[in-house]
């Protein structure tokens, strides 16, 4: 393992960075005022972005309140899974060389994915029931 090349050390220690992040996060809600930054994109406009309400889904998640997470950023939550698995697999081949199965990705998939977040992000700004449920 010591001869590993610096960007998979590098990538080794973000993982491990990311340790006392997770709890910190854990610990500390980020509804409190002082610890967290606000959003550049709402403080700047005052919408919400796509990811605005995951940094507060996903204290609730590491709490075990599921659903209150999904109420900050359901579609950040939804896609955490993948996120886990991406970035599992990734660290299996930096330090064992092994991979996890990789399925093959659609590029159709990959542009409605695309259109599900610019959906996501215009809908959640409009003030009107049944949208604004999806604001954070």
């Amino acid at each position: 393992m010591a001869d590993l090349p610096l960007w998979r050390w590098r990538f080794l220690l973000l993982g491990f960075a990311m340790l006392p992040c997770l709890a910190l996060l854990y610990a500390r809600n980020p509804e409190e005022q002082g610890l967290y930054p606000v959003c550049p994109f709402y403080f700047l406009t005052g919408l919400h972005c796509p990811g605005c309400g995951a940094l507060r889904g996903l204290h609730q998640l590491l709490n075990g309140n599921v659903i209150a997470a999904l109420g900050y950023n359901p579609f950040a939550m939804l896609t955490l899974p993948f996120i886990g698995y991406a970035f599992l697999s990734a660290l299996l081949v930096t330090t064992w060389g092994k991979r996890l199965p990789s399925p093959f990705i659609h590029p159709a998939l990959i542009w409605t994915l695309l259109a599900a977040i610019l959906a996501f992000w215009t809908l959640r700004n409009v003030p009107v029931f049944p949208f604004a449920l999806l604001a954070p």
